[in-house]
């Protein structure tokens, strides 16, 4: 029997980093869909056809940034609980956004080790059990 594996959706610009973070979070054993922008996020988001378990959302991004993003989300009923992990290479911007009103599940630092992010993964968006095979 499959067992349904948890979707993450990954919103970077840099093209590099968003599909090494998918690649890595596939090999995991999670579903992953990556968009380049908050804007083909949103729009993914609210047509209904996803309903990830995590997103993690780049903060600096043309258009519509991560801020942004975030408080478009918290108004819109059908997407407010998905927990989002704010991504940056600005330490500051971390720090207060940790403490600010778009309630940030976590926060990484970029460049992003992949032990952390998928200590930080796991512990958000836990994968089920395997069967033992004895």
């Amino acid at each position: 029997m499959a067992t349904k594996r948890a979707l993450i959706l990954i919103v970077d610009d840099d093209e590099f980093l968003r599909d090494a973070t998918v690649a890595l979070l596939q090999v995991a054993g999670y579903a992953v869909i990556g968009t380049r922008t908050a804007m083909q996020a949103l729009a993914l988001l609210r047509s209904g056809t996803v309903k990830p378990a995590l997103i993690l959302l780049d903060f600096m991004m043309p258009g519509m940034n991560g801020a942004d993003f975030r408080a478009a989300q918290l108004q819109d009923v059908s997407l407010a609980t998905i927990p989002v992990v704010f991504v940056s290479a600005l330490t500051r911007t971390l720090d207060a956004l940790q403490s600010s009103s778009l309630r940030a599940a976590a926060a990484l630092e970029k460049p992003v080790e992949a032990h952390d992010l998928l200590t930080l993964v796991g512990r958000l968006c836990p994968l089920p059990e395997r069967p033992s095979t004895s």
